[in-house]
């Protein structure tokens, strides 16, 4: 097989090769594409979240935040889901 570069939009230069893909192969490619399209708008959907916080943590969240050049809101959902992601590794 013969590897060459190319422009690939919203990728940019890639590796690629002259290899074919039979209409099997094909098939499953585009099996494979459709699942994961699918799986990404499941996780692009979202849902509200009220809860009640001091105003003591709320203005450090902003000043974290503002340090860090994000909105708040970001920083707060940001700093939650990596506090999940620890715990979900410590106990699983």
């Amino acid at each position: 097989m013969n590897k060459k570069t190319k422009n690939i939009p919203n990728i940019g230069i890639a590796e690629v090769s002259d290899y074919i893909p039979t209409p099997d192969e094909e098939e499953k490619i585009l099996e494979f594409e459709a699942q994961a399209e699918a799986d990404i708008a499941d996780m692009k959907q979202t849902s509200s979240v009220t809860f009640r916080w001091s105003e003591f943590e709320i203005k450090r969240a902003k000043s974290i935040a503002k340090k860090m050049g994000l909105p708040y809101q970001t920083y707060i959902k940001m700093s939650l889901k990596q506090a999940m992601d620890n715990d979900e590794k410590k106990y699983n």
